[in-house]
């Protein structure tokens, strides 16, 4: 069960690069704290630029990973392209000023942001660039008393599978399932529909 588009008839494309020069100014104190020993240098990470389907037709957007992650976000990216699964936008953390909830509420697709779990002093598997948020609107953070961002109590329903949703059984899940990605939607604590983790060795 999913509310997909017809995937496109072209193939997908992507590209995986060092962070460019221009990149690391735009992260540099904001998603990205070089002075915080913990935080990954830019050697272990990686800039990709994606193609996607939008929720208004094919779209190019950009992620920062753990470099080692590089290759299989890209295997996943290309999966959700092939089922026609629609993305509304992939940008980086830092046009948000690193705010989660900004990003969140802007119903924004990212990975990489040096942060803290919310609530913790844990570092968040965002900040080793091991985690992508995944259309946070359509797929919010869910528990009884709470819901994030605050527009996702409108898919709270997740019975009502609308499009950009991720639910299980589905085909989304399948594929996180196939290529070795771990789903929030799965976890007990709290339901995080928009999060996939990869938490097997790189």
């Amino acid at each position: 069960m999913a509310a997909l588009v017809p995937p496109p008839r072209r193939d997908h494309t992507a590209e995986i690069g060092p962070v460019p020069a221009a990149v690391r100014a735009r992260m540099d104190g904001v998603s990205w704290h070089g002075g915080d020993p913990r935080c990954p240098r830019w050697a272990d990470l990686a800039y990709l630029q994606v193609d996607h389907v939008g929720f208004d037709g094919i779209a190019r957007g950009e992620l920062v990973v753990a470099a080692a992650l590089a290759g299989r976000a890209v295997a996943l990216l290309r999966r959700l392209w092939q089922l026609g699964f629609p993305i509304r936008q992939l940008r980086l953390v830092d046009d948000f000023g690193a705010s989660d909830d900004a990003s969140m509420a802007a119903d924004n697709s990212s990975a990489f942001n040096f942060r803290c779990v919310a609530g913790t002093q844990l570092l968040s598997q965002h900040a080793l660039g091991r985690a992508i948020d995944i259309n946070p609107v359509e797929n919010p953070w869910r528990r009884p008393d709470r819901i994030l961002p605050a527009a996702g109590r409108a898919f709270a329903d997740r019975s009502a599978i609308r499009s950009g949703m991720i639910v299980r059984p589905g085909p989304v899940v399948a594929a996180l399932d196939e290529l070795g990605w771990e789903w929030g939607g799965d976890w007990c604590h709290a339901f995080d529909d928009h999060h996939v983790v990869w938490s097997r060795e790189m």
